[in-house]
């Protein structure tokens, strides 16, 4: 009879197992979203130093590269209207990457597949935003437009805004 028991326990404890295994990554985002990996800062930080600033309009989320639109430079030079930001993204949703608008740190380049790109900052925190500039960035995502591209991946736009 004990040893019934042990092996029984035995079987579902491996069974326990197997199932947090395999379900790990299914559910590593369940509820949880990045809040300090945006790109997104409300003011130019005095604790980060990049050799671009710029205040931007992101109009463009497909994947890891976002359209933008150059509103203001801050600090170095672009001589572009527009740009591609790169970024990484995580698995788990992160707020302050995608569709927006606010200031973006990161370095300059020219990719001759894309022209002029940023590889953006991800140090902004979207905790330390205040309510309005909060409400602005909600504004912003509650106007875009996602579709499926030709290649089925999902896109957003911001319309009204880029060269396109």
């Amino acid at each position: 009879m004990i040893s019934n028991g042990l092996r029984n326990m035995r079987t579902w404890a491996v069974c326990f197992i197997a199932y947090c295994v395999a379900c790990t990554s299914a559910v590593a985002c369940f509820g949880t979203v990045e809040y300090k990996t945006g790109i997104f800062f409300e003011r130019v930080p005095t604790d980060i130093d990049a050799p671009i600033v710029v205040e931007a309009t992101i109009y463009g989320d497909s994947g890891n590269e976002l359209q933008a639109r150059v509103d203001r430079v801050i600090k170095g030079s672009i001589d572009a209207r527009y740009v591609k930001i790169f970024v990484t993204k995580l698995d788990c949703p992160q707020v302050g990457v995608g569709i927006g608008q606010g200031i973006v740190l990161g370095t300059l380049g020219n990719d001759p597949q894309h022209g002029v790109v940023l590889k953006a900052i991800q140090k902004a925190n979207a905790l330390d935003w205040s309510k309005e500039f909060f409400a602005k960035q909600m504004t912003i995502h509650d106007a875009t437009k996602c579709f499926k591209n030709e290649f089925g991946a999902r896109e957003c736009r911001l319309p009204g805004i880029g060269p396109e």
